[in-house]
């Protein structure tokens, strides 16, 4: 039989033996750790950029957040000529938009020559404010600017909405719409001052109806 401290001094070596096996698996919990939370870190990041392009990008309190551009050459079968579409969808005549679309261009299809196009500013009724207006575009427009940089022989800007007249098939418009703080600081009186959410910004794009704009 051995002595006692021969015994505790067996015992005091096999666990000095063990403590790098057991640092080792400590270790690698660790890492495994560590790679499941980067793996879901990058799933949520592609996640998150699957959104962005889909819906709006503000959140509120930014109020001078950037969206992505909402309008696009329509697609339709029908009543396709010369013609808008939103990403987030038209209810009613009235096409959806947000704030802060900046440096966006859409290219309108089927145009015809000589005819005077026109849409108007939804928001343009709204109340407002007896304040001077921030820099950029009519008082009263939703757009910093708006125009006709291709097909179109003439165009207008006013705070009613933009009219042009085609001169050729394609007429490319280019645009930049307001921040939601540009927006509200002329209408203050507005009791909710909503950032995040797309809405009725103009009308469709009509010729010769009564409502329309002159060129």
């Amino acid at each position: 039989m051995k002595p006692l401290f021969a015994r505790v001094n067996n015992g005091i070596a096999r666990r000095a033996s063990l403590e790098p096996e057991r640092e080792m698996r400590s270790l690698g919990r660790r890492h495994r750790a560590l790679a499941a939370l980067l793996v879901l870190a990058v799933a949520l990041g592609r996640a998150d950029a699957e959104l962005v392009a889909h819906s709006p990008t503000t959140s509120f309190p930014n109020r001078y957040a950037r969206n992505i551009c909402s309008l696009a050459a329509s697609t339709a079968e029908e009543m396709s000529e010369c013609q808008v579409q939103s990403l987030y969808g038209t209810q009613d005549g009235r096409v959806n938009m947000t704030f802060g679309e900046e440096s966006c261009s859409v290219t309108l299809k089927n145009c015809v020559p000589g005819v005077c196009y026109s849409f108007r500013d939804a928001t343009a009724a709204a109340p407002r404010d007896d304040v001077p207006r921030p820099t950029g575009g009519p008082s009263a427009s939703f757009f910093v600017s708006v125009q006709a940089t291709a097909g179109a022989s003439v165009f207008s800007h006013t705070n009613a909405g933009f009219s042009f007249k085609a001169s050729a098939a394609e007429v490319t418009l280019t645009y930049q719409t307001r921040t939601c703080a540009d927006h509200f600081s002329y209408r203050g009186r507005t009791g909710e001052q909503e950032c995040r959410q797309s809405f009725a910004a103009i009308t469709e794009i009509d010729a010769g109806t009564p409502w329309s704009l002159t060129c």
